[in-house]
């Protein structure tokens, strides 16, 4: 297959760039960001870069390489050329040409084990974008599982999908995650290695659909590029063609390359990045970071526009001027923010967030209020208000009884002493007819502490 070469350094157009060294995402990146979000324009292309960072630390294409080549040098070939070594494609591309690609290389050295690491709090976040839709799509070249993986753990049914048609499917419920290399646990025998499985009719039909997937969805989209820019030369002339006609708005990329380091491995993408009418952004710092603070603040946004819903109700129904601070979120990491938001949906530990934008919540926000003026401490499960802890949760329109027995968690989840379900009507009846179990009991856990409607709570709380 004739494939485009790259350009020589020499031919590489000079262009110039906004790049932010040695800091987080700066406030007005990170305003475009979460404007792409509300809007749905936001993707994320995710490569390598995002699977290497801790506690995943999976291996690069060079390690990988390395690993392959030791052993079939070690096993099977003495004499096999060392300058495969530390180039993953090329090594694979010389099994291809001596049909050994599957049987061999795909089966019996590619470390497929290494692949099977913890997630880490970028691959948490790309999961919560495409459950909750803040992320129109994301694209990987990845072949792990772990952005899957984390969404199973928040209690998602989700699904990547292998091809554009897949990709359509799937976004009924979800936004979709397409795997552009193949996956590790689905269909490991069919995930790309190298240029010479282009021309395999099932590859080529799988590619050309992602292609023409990615031509329509991704057309006037803000990117946001993380650890992408990647060493798979066909890979990267692959979504370089794929995306020469989207005209996207935004171009952000967090990689801790260098510019001419992304402008040398990638000058299809780079071009792309620099048109005149893409806002271009280079961050050198660690994707899975970035992505983690991306998600605070979408977290933050989200709580914040909860209160502020309350806030009317609030001075109307007290006659008092509600202080900013109030509206204010307590600066907490991504999972407890996370859990707020599944109480401020009402949904229990185990089901997943869903919504990427709080639901009409008056009452609810009224009441996180109440508690702020009555000078409640904010904590990770809730707040603390004359010695007692306290848990908000979204109960509109719900039974008491029937919503409290849907919370019956994880021992793991901190028992709040009283749980206020905001919007529920408390009928006095019991969940069900079952005996109750304990908080704590792994065999039958309870729902925790003393559940009321918000009208009881405002008595027994004195707010």
């Amino acid at each position: 297959m004739n494939r485009p070469q790259p350009p020589t350094e020499e031919a590489l157009p000079q262009v110039e760039y906004s790049a932010t060294v040695g800091c987080t995402l700066n406030q007005e990146v990170k305003a475009r960001l979460l404007t792409s979000m509300h809007a749905g324009r936001l993707v994320v292309v995710c490569g390598a870069g995002l699977s290497m960072a801790p506690p995943s630390n999976l291996p690069s294409a060079k390690q990988v390489a390395q690993v392959c080549f030791d052993e079939y040098q070690s096993t099977a070939d003495p004499q096999c050329d060392p300058s495969l070594r530390d180039h993953l494609e090329g090594l694979a591309e010389f099994f291809a040409t001596r049909n050994m690609l599957h049987t061999v290389f795909i089966e019996s050295l590619v470390p497929w084990s290494a692949f099977v690491r913890p997630s880490n709090p970028g691959h948490a976040a790309i999961a919560d974008f495409l459950i909750t839709r803040a992320a129109a799509a994301g694209l990987s070249s990845n072949y792990d599982a772990l952005i899957e993986r984390r969404a199973w753990d928040y209690g998602a049914a989700f699904k990547a999908s292998l091809d554009g048609d897949e990709a359509t499917v799937v976004n009924r419920t979800q936004s979709p995650l397409l795997k552009l290399h193949g996956c590790a646990v689905r269909d490991p025998q069919s995930t790309v290695w190298a240029p010479a499985q282009l021309q395999d009719p099932t590859v080529a039909a799988r590619i050309e659909k992602a292609t023409v997937w990615m031509r329509a969805h991704l057309r006037e989209k803000d990117l946001l590029v993380i650890g992408f820019w990647t060493d798979w030369d066909y890979l990267n002339h692959v979504i370089g063609s794929a995306m020469r006609d989207v005209h996207p708005i935004s171009v952000t990329v967090v990689d801790l390359a260098s510019a001419d380091q992304l402008q040398q491995k990638a000058p299809h993408l780079w071009t792309l990045a620099q048109a005149p009418q893409v806002t271009f952004t280079h961050v050198q710092e660690s994707g899975a970071d970035i992505l983690d603070e991306l998600r605070r603040a979408f977290s933050m946004s989200y709580l914040q526009r909860v209160l502020k819903m309350g806030q009317a109700t609030f001075e109307e129904v007290t006659g008092t001027t509600c202080n900013p601070a109030w509206l204010q979120m307590a600066t907490f990491d991504s999972e407890t923010l996370y859990g707020w938001r599944r109480d401020a949906e009402g949904v229990p530990s185990g089901t997943p967030a869903t919504r990427n934008q709080p639901a009409i919540g008056e009452a609810l926000g009224y009441f996180h209020l109440l508690l702020r003026r009555a000078g409640a401490e904010q904590l990770a499960e809730g707040y603390r208000l004359h010695d007692r802890t306290i848990r908000v949760i979204n109960g509109a329109s719900r039974v008491l009884s029937s919503l409290r027995a849907q919370f019956v968690e994880a021992p793991s989840i901190v028992v709040s002493d009283i749980v206020v379900a905001v919007g529920a009507m408390d009928l006095a009846v019991p969940p069900n007819v079952v005996r109750a179990g304990r908080v704590g009991d792994v065999i039958r856990p309870a729902a925790s502490g003393k559940w009321l409607d918000m009208q009881k709570a405002c008595a027994e709380l004195g707010v």
